[in-house]
């Protein structure tokens, strides 16, 4: 049968992947924090922003997409125009 490790890393494996995708699908109530900032970011709350939103796209999160766009106006970033979703 199965080892109890392997069975642990498998479900270790499994809630990781859930928290990554789950961060930009599924409950409603979350679409809160996928919010364009009230005021702009500063380039390192754009740097945290961006972290947190590692699992979004930036063309569908508008605080991924701010957050990215203030890290290009700031020299950190420099989109690849080739990448769909990243020529903002």
């Amino acid at each position: 049968m199965y080892s109890t490790l392997s069975i642990l890393t498998g479900c270790g494996l499994v809630v990781s992947l859930i928290g990554i995708i789950g961060t930009c699908v599924g409950d409603p109530r979350s679409a809160a924090g996928h919010r364009a900032p009230a005021t702009p970011f500063t380039v390192s709350e754009a740097h945290r922003a961006m972290q947190l939103h590692r699992g979004c796209r930036a063309d569908a999160c508008a605080r991924k997409g701010a957050a990215f766009r203030t890290l290009v106006a700031a020299g950190r970033i420099v989109p690849d125009t080739r990448a769909d979703g990243y020529s903002m």
